[in-house]
């Protein structure tokens, strides 16, 4: 039960980080620019968590340059590709809206995760997968219309759009980097390893790209501004998010990772209601819906705790 612990916990720290990007969107405007901070935070916190307790690297191989390889894979789809389009997202859409995209992350991953690892859904994962889903489907058909849609002008309406399309692209990224962490993982099963190896190849790939794109030199020169608190607290918890979803890939599997992160969007509610209210407080549909995705989940832990 050690991996889902840490998957709830990851699923907790992304949600606060998506309430605290789109609270930073509302007071000063943000506009995506917290993305390197956060990828520097994670290469800052992951290396020296790995310096002080991580494990030795093994000696040079075959098998640890594809690790290495693997990692560097995932680095570029979570914390480059994934990563902005998430923070865009959120910030056009709101941190409820972006989650219910995000949560097309479980389905990417498990579908990678059959075919490319072997993995196998039994009759109590199925079960968990259809509780959690169908606390999803509560909520995304509970979503009434509107009223002031018509309103909105075509400016709006495209960022909208946009902000949708880069919620799935930002869940198919994330989706192929559960699957390549783990192929990581059989090399080099190291998760503080793994994530500081990531982080630092989307470094490079931010840094290669600014050049020849003004989004991404936008991108580094935020980080030369004095960011706002709420962009470092997105930074930090996503961040922190990152490593323990790492962690938990260590200790189970993808399917299990894949389906607890969809309780990501039950806490961003909840945090964005209750604690911040930065959005209306969910009512009793999102309860019901919470509970049946705490019960599935709930099925998940034990039934990987007695595995």
């Amino acid at each position: 039960m050690i991996g889902e612990a840490f998957a709830v916990a990851a699923a907790l720290l992304y949600a606060f980080g998506s309430v605290a990007v789109t609270q930073d969107a509302r007071e000063n405007g943000g506009r995506g620019t917290a993305v390197v901070l956060s990828i520097l935070l994670t290469t800052a916190i992951s290396g020296l968590l790995w310096l002080f307790i991580g494990l030795p690297l093994p000696t040079p191989s075959e098998g640890l340059w594809a690790g290495i390889a693997y990692f560097c894979v995932a680095g570029l789809l979570a914390t480059v590709i994934g990563r902005v389009f998430f923070f865009r997202a959120i910030e056009l859409t709101g941190a409820v809206e972006s989650s219910l995209f995000r949560r097309l992350i479980p389905i990417f991953a498990v579908v990678m995760a059959v075919i490319f690892l072997g993995e196998r859904v039994t009759l109590s994962t199925a079960v968990a997968i259809v509780l959690v889903f169908a606390g999803v489907g509560i909520v995304i058909l509970s979503v009434p219309e509107n009223p002031q849609a018509a309103k909105v002008n075509t400016a709006e309406r495209k960022d909208r759009m946009t902000g949708r399309l880069l919620g799935v692209g930002s869940a198919a990224s994330y989706g192929g980097a559960y699957v390549t962490r783990k192929f990581g993982m059989v090399w080099l099963p190291d998760p503080l390893a793994g994530t500081f190896i990531g982080a630092i190849a989307g470094l490079v790939v931010f840094c290669a790209l600014a050049p020849l794109n003004e989004h991404f030199r936008a991108q580094i020169r935020a980080v030369l501004r004095r960011p706002t608190r709420w962009q470092v607290l997105a930074a930090g918890a996503i961040s922190f998010g990152q490593i323990a979803q790492f962690t938990a890939l260590k200790f189970t599997s993808v399917t299990a990772v894949a389906i607890i992160a969809s309780i990501e969007m039950f806490f961003a509610a909840w945090l964005a209601g209750f604690v911040l209210r930065s959005e209306p407080r969910p009512g009793p549909r999102l309860l019901a819906a919470s509970v049946l995705a705490l019960i599935g989940v709930t099925i998940l832990a034990l039934d990987r705790g007695g595995a």
